[in-house]
């Protein structure tokens, strides 16, 4: 699982570097639409590699496919559509976040961290999303569709506060979600490395 999660981040990585480059090479909104349309031939791509793929069997054409399709799994139940649908759409977003930080205010540490923040808030918004997908009607919907209110009214405070010009103020909203995340497994952590796991929670 932390072997997934460090592949996606180094796709992020790359991705918002291939878009930087696109758009002080070609401008900004060429570069974005150059980016999303080589995106939307790479997302065609993995699906044909998947459709063609030998069925029980791990080839390069499924490895290749998880490159180029690695979003929206969650979101599937069964089909495989979905998959470079929402993979395009987050290429596309990631592309956009770089343009839009790229021209924007503060200074390029700051931008960087505040790229790293709304980056992780998507990605706990579709983490929440897909659980939604798969998960049954009942209570724990409606908690759910709590949590990706918030976080998307976390995205789109803290994405208005930089369009300000408040860049400071944007990073603090943006990243108070990862922060609390962290905060709580790092408690968890030291809990566990403080009283160890023997410790009695009754």
């Amino acid at each position: 699982m932390i072997r997934l999660h460090i592949q996606r981040a180094l796709l992020v990585a790359a991705a918002a570097v291939a878009t930087y480059r696109l758009a002080e090479q070609y401008g900004t909104w060429t570069g974005l639409l150059i980016w999303a349309s080589v995106m939307a031939v790479a997302c065609g791509t993995g699906t044909i590699l998947l459709r063609t793929s030998t069925i029980g069997r791990v080839t390069w054409r499924n490895r290749a496919a998880g490159y180029l399709i690695p979003w929206g799994w969650r979101f599937n139940r069964g089909l495989l559509w979905p998959v470079p649908v929402v993979s395009w759409v987050v290429w596309t977003a990631v592309g956009a976040t770089v343009v839009l930080l790229r021209q924007g205010e503060g200074a390029s540490g700051l931008r960087v961290a505040l790229f790293a923040a709304w980056v992780l808030d998507a990605g706990a918004l579709i983490f929440i999303l897909g659980a939604i997908c798969q998960a049954t009607p009942g209570g724990r919907m409606v908690a759910l569709w709590k949590l990706v209110t918030l976080i998307a009214a976390l995205i789109a405070t803290s994405v208005g506060l930089y369009l300000y010009g408040l860049p400071t103020a944007a990073l603090i909203v943006g990243s108070g979600p990862p922060l609390l995340v962290s905060g709580g497994v790092g408690g968890i952590v030291l809990i566990f490395a403080t009283f160890g796991r023997n410790t009695r929670w009754n």
